[in-house]
């Protein structure tokens, strides 16, 4: 569970109009309000005006404030702009509170307990603090935002999907490819660095080769995000072009063992490096914009990860040791062997299980906010 707690801010204090600090400072010096207009060259009304908050205090009337009182003219004008801050804030917030019901739209428990947003008392907080996740200023373009989405995806028949829910888990990612420093994208390179990263599937511990693989793909220009996904967002991986020279590689861990999530991976990286610059999203199977396309990411995968020459040996696996064999000589790990075996319908979907290695990114979520 999230530590974040329901968020308390003073906003009540830039509530006080500067102009309170200025009667507090004209009345400290000995002035009365009559003469203090005179020397400020104001009418003793727009004088009360200042006092109430009813007339701002523009660079002018700083200016003058600094010649008749003791205060520079920043002191003035950072007070007046937290205080019209904190007025519209205010007014934004009791406007939000009306519309607090679009909250049951977004998947919000996940995203609190995950730590993506903070939780707030105010609904109205609540709701800026969600619109300010999804970079919208307004429930408004939020919706045409959704609306714009051109999706090019699969999804398993057996799920129930929710686009919003799907959109949260992509803007996550956005989000989370912002704070990777990448190179601009370069094929070349991509391609020449497929071989270091079948190599880290040899590696068991998510936090031992997840630092590796993320450094390997910047240096290319992908940024490899991982982050769980909402409920009614069945999705395994997704690729979104962020900049015609960055590109998003987003992986759920949904399955949680290794040979789905490395399966996963290499299928991305076929979508960035042989397909156009489109959204993809997948799970299983139905919503294919283009099958071909898909199929091909599918056949990449599988032949990076065992080439389609070695089909033959993999009929003969039918032991423990014989897998493990065949892994070492693959140079990957047994797991995936075992969920090749799995798909092709050599063996049983229970069978050498205990060959593959699990993960749980929920966990480490849950670690990290603890």
């Amino acid at each position: 569970m999230s530590n974040a707690v329901n968020k308390f801010k003073p906003d009540w204090l830039h509530l006080v109009p500067p102009g309170l600090s200025m009667k507090e400072d004209m009345e400290h010096v000995g002035f009365s309000q009559v003469e203090f207009a005179q020397r400020m060259g104001y009418t003793a009304k727009h004088i009360h005006k200042l006092i109430k908050g009813e007339a701002s205090i523009t660079a002018d009337t700083a200016l003058k404030l600094e010649k008749v009182l003791s205060y520079p003219s920043s002191f003035w004008l950072n007070a007046e702009s937290h205080y019209r801050e904190a007025l519209a804030k205010e007014k934004e917030k009791i406007a939000l509170e009306k519309e607090q019901n679009w909250l049951k739209q977004i998947p919000l428990k996940s995203m609190i307990d995950w730590g993506w947003v903070d939780k707030f008392q105010n609904k109205g907080d609540q709701v800026r603090a969600c619109l300010k996740f999804y970079g919208v200023a307004s429930i408004q373009s939020f919706e045409k935002q959704t609306q714009s989405y051109q999706v090019a995806f699969k999804s398993c028949d057996k799920f129930d999907r929710d686009p919003i829910a799907i959109q949260t888990w992509l803007r996550k990612g956005e989000i989370e490819a912002t704070k990777i420093i990448c190179n601009a994208f370069n094929k070349k390179n991509f391609q020449s660095v497929l071989g270091d990263l079948r190599a880290l599937t040899l590696v068991e511990n998510l936090e031992d080769f997840l630092p590796k693989l993320i450094d390997l793909c910047a240096k290319c220009g992908v940024a490899v995000v991982f982050a769980p996904t909402p409920a009614k967002c069945p999705m395994s991986g997704a690729t979104k072009w962020l900049a015609t020279d960055k590109a998003l590689l987003l992986l759920s861990l949904r399955h949680k063992t290794n040979d789905h999530l490395w399966f996963a991976f290499f299928h991305e990286i076929a979508h960035i490096l042989k397909h156009k610059k489109q959204l993809f999203l997948e799970e299983k199977k139905e919503f294919s914009n283009d099958k071909i396309l898909e199929d091909e990411a599918d056949k990449f995968a599988s032949d990076l990860l065992i080439p389609a020459e070695k089909n033959e040996q993999l009929k003969n696996l039918t032991s423990e040791e014989s897998i493990k064999s065949f892994a070492k000589e693959m140079g990957i790990h047994s797991g995936i062997v075992v969920g090749r075996l799995q798909h092709k319908k050599i063996i049983p979907w229970d069978r050498f299980n205990s060959l593959k290695v699990k993960h749980d990114i929920k966990q480490n979520i849950e670690k990290e906010l603890a």
